[in-house]
């Protein structure tokens, strides 16, 4: 098992997540590296997040699924705790490129992920030379909405949740638990950034460090959402809305059923 990978992803790298979505992996991760011994890895082999496969029907038309908080080689604990590949959909979208698709549907169920592997995918759908629709029947944000917003059109169900455009790194200050045991931290280190979020607290350059680093994080993502949609700063900052409201703020295109979605690929298809 990748634990000392999984730990550093889950809790020192930024996320472009939902709350709610992060809180989430945080509890099972924990919980899972608190009973992960060889009995509990054989159970959790066997609940992982199962990948969905490509489908593509009659009309030519790919449907790729994405169900979970995304990250890029994900590990088996990652899966078995909703984890969703970034190159499961790269793959994907290659496999329907190569079968010479005439269109795709992405349909997702996922609250963001990691940055890192991201801006792949996102360059990956931007070079698409068919169209490529976004739907959404639960939630599409953060990353998800990252690549969401890189398709040719957006339409969500009337309670489906888009947006949270922003990045974060979930750092956790544990000076009062240090202290309570009676620990100092005191790093040797070639320079004043380098112990960044390693101890239990920051110092104002370290933290300094950190934003800028979520800060360009989040030019990358503001510049892809205005590359492709008129959203105005207001609803750039980190804000989840249901449909209607996202809507009213051009995050998306329409609201109706996934067969609206459809109809409208193939619509745009010549169908």
């Amino acid at each position: 098992m990748k634990f000392q990978r999984v730990i550093e992803q889950v809790f020192h790298r930024p996320w472009l997540i939902t709350p709610g979505g992060y809180a989430a992996v945080r509890q099972l991760v924990e919980g899972r590296l608190v009973r992960a011994n060889g009995d509990e890895y054989e159970k959790m082999v066997n609940m992982m997040n199962k990948r969905e496969e490509m489908e593509i029907d009659g009309q030519g038309i790919a449907h790729i699924c994405i169900d979970g908080t995304l990250a890029k080689g994900i590990s088996a604990l990652e899966a078995c705790c909703g984890a969703w590949d970034y190159e499961w959909i790269s793959e994907d979208i290659e496999e329907a490129v190569e079968a010479n698709v005439r269109g795709i549907m992405l349909e997702i169920n996922s609250p963001g992920g990691n940055c890192t592997g991201c801006s792949e995918v996102v360059d990956l759908i931007q070079a698409l030379k068919v169209p490529i629709v976004a739907y959404s029947n639960d939630t599409a944000c953060s990353a998800a909405y990252n690549i969401a917003v890189s398709c040719d059109r957006l339409i969500g169900s009337v309670g489906s949740t888009w947006g949270s455009i922003g990045t974060i790194i979930p750092w956790l200050d544990q000076s009062a638990a240090y202290e309570a045991q009676g620990l100092s931290w005191e790093p040797i280190t070639s320079g004043p950034l380098k112990g960044a979020g390693m101890g239990p607290s920051l110092s104002p350059a370290q933290r300094a460090s950190l934003q800028q680093l979520v800060d360009d994080s989040f030019e990358q993502f503001k510049g892809n959402v205005l590359r492709n949609r008129r959203v105005a700063d207001e609803y750039m900052t980190g804000a989840a809305y249901l449909a209607p409201r996202a809507k009213l703020g051009n995050l998306i295109d329409d609201i109706g059923t996934e067969e609206l979605a459809y109809q409208a690929l193939l619509g745009m298809v010549g169908v």
